[in-house]
């Protein structure tokens, strides 16, 4: 009797359980400016919230206020994280609506408006002033803890011989 209720519950779990791998079908794109030049997207699945880890085809294209157009540029996969596409070329200064498509593993389309801007560069007089600080730090806890060292051997010889 027992075993027939616990096949009963075994059954039951496995045909109630959802798949444990649910990955394909539609995909969605995240798109948002780098607050520079650049433009970057997202891909997850839609069904599932997980990232597309399977490469996808991306590029983009955009047109300002003023008429002027961008586009088609190709976006490509970023070392920063999973399913982190950037674009291959800055997109000009100005305020665009951008439109980044997909057409592989999915097709999908996003529009957004993005602001690009020129960063600044940083001054080269505060590039030429800056310490290491982090880095001097470092080489004096390092001296010191050899010292330090040097010094414990030496009264450990002396103590040892008298």
């Amino acid at each position: 009797m027992i075993r027939r209720i616990a096949v009963l519950v075994i059954m039951a779990t496995v045909l109630m359980a959802g798949p444990a791998f649910a990955h394909g079908g539609p995909i969605k794109l995240e798109v948002q400016g780098d607050g520079g030049q650049g433009v970057n997207a997202t891909v997850i699945y839609q069904n599932d919230g997980h990232m597309v880890t399977d490469e996808v085809v991306l590029s983009y294209t955009a047109i300002s206020a003023d008429g002027r157009t961008a586009g088609p540029v190709r976006m490509i996969a970023s070392s920063e994280g999973q399913a982190f596409y950037t674009s291959q070329q800055p997109l000009p200064t100005g305020n665009w609506t951008v439109t980044v498509t997909a057409t592989r593993p999915s097709a999908a389309q996003k529009t957004v408006a993005i602001t690009s801007t020129v960063l600044p560069a940083k001054p080269a007089a505060a590039m030429a002033t800056e310490t290491p600080t982090s880095t001097i730090i470092i080489l004096v806890i390092a001296l010191v803890s050899v010292v330090g060292a040097c010094a414990a051997l030496l009264l450990r010889r002396r103590t040892a011989r008298t």
